[in-house]
């Protein structure tokens, strides 16, 4: 299992644990956010949430 601390800077390490399943970041109210497809669809990540990649290749998303 690897994790992640979405800072809102560090897109490029997140792009890297997911690939192709996230979506580049968009700014709202000077905060970032990111989506990410965990496979029951696109969840928002924000700014302190971790991404958690399983063993078995799936992700979640940890608020």
């Amino acid at each position: 299992m690897l994790r992640l601390l979405y800072t809102g800077t560090n897109y490029d390490e997140v792009k890297r644990l997911c690939g192709d399943r996230v979506l580049a970041p968009y700014f709202c109210m000077g905060f970032s956010m990111l989506s990410v497809d965990t496979g029951d669809g696109f969840v928002t990540v924000n700014e302190g949430d971790t991404i958690v990649l399983e063993d078995d290749g799936t992700l979640r998303i940890e608020k």
